[in-house]
């Protein structure tokens, strides 16, 4: 009798810290493309490791990850002072070319997601090229196998 209640105990407490352990954050991905943009397809595409958006305002989450497939990416993710949107800010290098991302969304932002605007430049650090950002399934980063 006593080890079904010892058997017990341990079955609800670790059942408890289960519940408690706070869940990790997804990718993010982003896709750049545009009739004026300086990036799209491949050159375009934007993962985000183990993002974790901020969602109260004036907050800001550091972001790593792979842009291009092969390349590296690194920025911020910023609540705006109202708290309605998140701007997510980035360099990257692509091909030894680096290049700068801006997109805003809305707070917490789902796959078919797109910017309310977005801009990028690929060869400088400027962002003189509009575009559209989509958040879009991580599943279709290019050079997946």
């Amino acid at each position: 009798m006593k080890k079904i209640g010892l058997m017990l105990a341990t079955v609800v407490l670790g059942s408890g810290l289960l519940v408690a352990a706070p869940a990790s954050a997804a990718d993010l991905c982003l896709q750049f493309a545009g009739a004026t943009c300086d990036l799209s397809g491949d050159l375009g595409f934007f993962r985000f490791m183990a993002a974790k958006l901020p969602t109260t305002n004036k907050r800001v989450a550091r972001l790593n990850g792979r842009a291009c497939a092969y390349g590296t990416v690194t920025g911020s993710a910023v609540t705006v002072v109202d708290g309605t949107s998140v701007e997510i800010g980035a360099t990257f290098i692509c091909d030894g070319v680096p290049g700068v991302i801006e997109a805003n969304f809305p707070l917490k932002p789902v796959v078919g997601t797109v910017s309310s605007g977005a801009d990028a430049t690929y060869g400088a650090y400027s962002l003189s090229t509009s575009c559209t950002a989509t958040v879009v399934d991580c599943a279709t980063e290019p050079g997946l196998p």
